[in-house]
C-alpha cells in the first residue's frame, strides 16, 4: 500500500476504516482499520507509532496513515461534547417508523454524503423523545468519522448561559473567556444546537443566541438545530423575529414528531 496513493477496498467504502460492531457491547474502539485491506497489510501489530523493522531499517507501516486518521477522529470526537448516551451511533441505527422520520433521515443522509457541498443545515422540531437529538448527533458522528470535521454539540440550557455569564466574574476559572467560548461555537465547522428556544428569559440570553446564529450565518457554517417547538410559532417573537429569519435562510425546517423512542437508547 503506497502512502501517497492509498488503495482501499469496497468493504470499507474505500476509507481504510470501518465502524466496530462490538464497540457498544464491550467498550472497544468504535472505529477500527479495515480487516480486509489495511489490517491484512499491517506489519506493526497496531502498535504506536506504527512502524516496523525488517532487521536493517525502521519502515513506516502500511497501516500508519489510517491509524493516525483514526486517532485524529477520536480526538475530535472527544472534544465535540456529545452526551454519553448519544455517542458513536450511525445513520443505519436510526430506524424509521413514519414518513416524517423517513424524510428527516433522508435529509440527514444527504448532509452526510454531500458534505461539504451542503447549502443548508437542519432544524428538527417536534414533541420530546422523537429522535431529534439522536439524529442530529448521528450527523455529527458520521461527519467526524468520515471527514474528520471539527464539530461541537451544545445543549441550550441554564448551564450553557451560566457558563458564559460566569466568564464575567473574576472569581471564575473561565474569567475573560466568554469571547473565546462564543467564537469557538461560531466558527466550528459543524455545530449541533440542542433544545433551541428553551431559554428566552432575558434580553441578554436572546441577544447571545442571535449573535451565535448570526455569526454562523455570516460565516456560512453548517448548523443543525433541535427544538420541541414549531419555529414558526415558538420563535416568532424571539429577538423581534430576527432569529427565525436567519434560521429560515440557513436551515431546512423539518417536523419530527411521533411516539417516544428514548427507551430504545
Amino acid at each position: 500500500m503506497n502512502k501517497k496513493e492509498e488503495k482501499f477496498c469496497s468493504y470499507c467504502e474505500h476509507r481504510g476504516m470501518i465502524t466496530n460492531p462490538e464497540a457498544h457491547k464491550d467498550g472497544s474502539n468504535p472505529l477500527i482499520v479495515c480487516p480486509k485491506c489495511v489490517e491484512a497489510a499491517c506489519k506493526c501489530g497496531g502498535n504506536e507509532p506504527y512502524y516496523y523493522t525488517d532487521g536493517k531499517e525502521i519502515i513506516e507501516c502500511p497501516c500508519r496513515s489510517v491509524r493516525m486518521r483514526i486517532d485524529r477522529v477520536h480526538y475530535l470526537y472527544d472534544d465535540a461534547g456529545i452526551d454519553r448516551k448519544y455517542r458513536w451511533h450511525f445513520i443505519n441505527e436510526f430506524n424509521c417508523r413514519t414518513e416524517k422520520e423517513h424524510a428527516a433521515k433522508r435529509a440527514a443522509y444527504d448532509i452526510i454524503m454531500n458534505y461539504p457541498d451542503v447549502p443548508k443545515g437542519l432544524f428538527l422540531w417536534g414533541n420530546p423523545g422523537t429522535g431529534k437529538t439522536f439524529l442530529s448527533t448521528i450527523i455529527l458522528t458520521e461527519l467526524i468519522a468520515r471527514k474528520a470535521v471539527k464539530g461541537k454539540f451544545v445543549k441550550i440550557s441554564r448551564t450553557f448561559f451560566g457558563r458564559i455569564r460566569n466568564t464575567f466574574s473574576d472569581k471564575s476559572e473561565d474569567f475573560g473567556m466568554g469571547y473565546k467560548i462564543e467564537q469557538e461555537l461560531a466558527e466550528c465547522e459543524l455545530l449541533v444546537i440542542d433544545d433551541f428556544g428553551v431559554q428566552r428569559d432575558s434580553a441578554w440570553e436572546q441577544e447571545t443566541l442571535y449573535n451565535l446564529i448570526d455569526a454562523r450565518y455570516e460565516a456560512e457554517r453548517l448548523t443543525i438545530i433541535t427544538s420541541n417547538s414549531n419555529p414558526e410559532k415558538g420563535l416568532k417573537e424571539l429577538s423581534e423575529g430576527r432569529i427565525l429569519s436567519r434560521l429560515k435562510e440557513m436551515t431546512n425546517i423539518i417536523e419530527l414528531s411521533g411516539t417516544d423512542r428514548r427507551e430504545a437508547l
